[in-house]
Formats: C-alpha cells, structure tokens, sequence
C-alpha cells in the first residue's frame, strides 16, 4: 500500500454515494497490514487521518492543520488503492481520534478513478450542465494586456460559478487538469512519474472567454506566474479551449462535476 503524506497528489476527495448498490454490515477492525500502517502514524505532526476497506486498502495522511483537508487525503489514499468489486473505504481515524463505528454498512464499488484519468472521471464525477460560447476576438484583446491579477479583468460572474468547484480536464486516460476552487486554482499535469502541480492563488473569467489564473508556483517554490486559457465554447459537458501560448489551436475537453485531483469510487 502507498504511504500517504500532504505532499503526494492524485488522490480522492470524498466517498461517493451510490444509489440502488447493495449494503452489507461490517464489524470494523484492522487488518494485520492496516494494523502495522496506523501504528507507523504514531508520532506523526497533526493533524492527521485514517482510512480504511474491508478488502484490505488503506490511506494515511498527516502534516495538515485542517481535520477535512487531511481525511479528504486519506480518502484519497484508501480509494486509489481499490479494484472494482471491492467494498469501499470509511475514515477510520481523524485527528489521533477514532470515528468509526463499530459497525458500518460497506457497499462494492462499480469502478474506481484515479487522476488524471480523463476516460474514467465522466462516469465517477458526472459532467457539469453549462452552456457558454465565447468571443474569441474579445478574448484575445484582453489576453494582449498581460493581465497579472484579478482586477486586471472583467470578471463574469455567472460563468465563474458555473466553474466553481469543478475541472476543466482532457477526455484521455493521459492529460491535464484545471481545478478551478472558490478563490485557488490549480493546473495539474499526468506524466510517467504522477501529476504535477502548479498551484494559483486566484483565478478569472471573463465574459468573453478568457480565463486567467495568476501568481503560480511549482511545489518546489518555481514561480510560473500568470496561465491563462480562452474558453471558445462549453456544451453538454464538452469543452472547447485553447492556451495562451497557442490560442490558434483548439483542444478538446470536458467540463468535470467534482474536484478531479484526486481518486475517487462509484
């Protein structure tokens, strides 16, 4: 099982409901393997979390100072490690604190994500409803200012939260990811080694198409500054883009229902 720590991305942010899947009681106890991982927690900086399955997976994450950032890791963790068949993940621990019942329903999963799988993200997540077509002209006008922050940009409002808290990514088993957050933004990137990340502190839309993330950084602390992509159109979860050093070039994508960082199980 892979170790889990704040630093590692690609992992799931919740446990997803499935409607009509049959439940099965589960007396909550650690397997010798899950044992030997949560006594290895001990010790570790809070805040800290626990996740296990039934069939054996398991997740572990600490460094956090928020309880839900470090269970959404440990979710995350647990669920990547899961096949198909297998019943799903519960928190176990949080915070040095056991949250488990003692007994729980535990349900089978019927297909299990992990990022940046675009194939796959539509069928766990489901794709966002929004409608948008974009000026491109318009867009590329307001590319040409250089925008370096927020201000710098007319911002859409209406567009922005039909964004909000979703990623834009590709269709392929292989690609890219936007997440776009409340105010944080993200740009992830599938390579032979894992995801890379480029974090942004804030993010933009524009009526016209033009959407702006700004003050990035790699994890090693590499500033990347300002990405921007133009949003040409948006249409039965399908979207059409292109960057902002090749705005000619249209790529195909789709508009994700949910935070697609992460792992996840349907």
């Amino acid at each position: 099982m892979q170790k889990v720590s704040m630093w590692v991305f690609g992992l799931c942010a919740c446990l997803l409901a499935s409607a009509g899947t049959a439940q099965e009681a589960w007396t909550v106890q650690l397997t010798s393997k899950q044992a030997k991982a949560h006594a290895e927690q001990a010790g570790r900086k809070p805040v800290t979390a626990f996740a296990i399955s039934p069939d054996g997976a398991w997740g572990r994450s600490h460094g956090f100072q928020d309880a839900d950032q470090a269970a959404k890791r440990a979710m995350s963790f647990c669920q990547g490690e899961l096949r198909p068949r297998k019943r799903d993940c519960i928190l176990f621990e949080v915070a040095g604190k056991r949250v488990a019942p003692q007994i729980v329903q535990t349900r089978k999963v019927s297909a299990v994500y992990q990022p940046l799988n675009g194939r796959k993200a539509a069928f766990v997540f489901g794709r966002a409803a929004l409608d948008f077509r974009g000026n491109k002209d318009g867009a590329m006008a307001q590319l040409a200012t250089a925008p370096t922050q927020p201000s710098a940009l007319a911002q859409d409002n209406k567009l922005r939260a039909g964004l909000t808290n979703r990623t834009i990514m590709t269709t392929q088993a292989k690609g890219f990811g936007l997440w776009l957050g409340d105010v944080y933004a993200e740009h992830l990137v599938s390579t032979n080694n894992g995801v890379l990340v480029v974090g942004f502190d804030s993010w933009a839309v524009t009526a016209q198409g033009l959407l702006c993330m700004f003050n990035g950084f790699w994890d090693s602390g590499k500033p990347v500054g300002t990405k921007c992509v133009l949003l040409n159109s948006i249409g039965n979860g399908l979207v059409d883009l292109s960057w902002d050093g090749s705005p000619n070039a249209s790529r195909k994508g789709q508009l994700i229902a949910g935070d697609a960082r992460f792992s996840a199980a349907k």
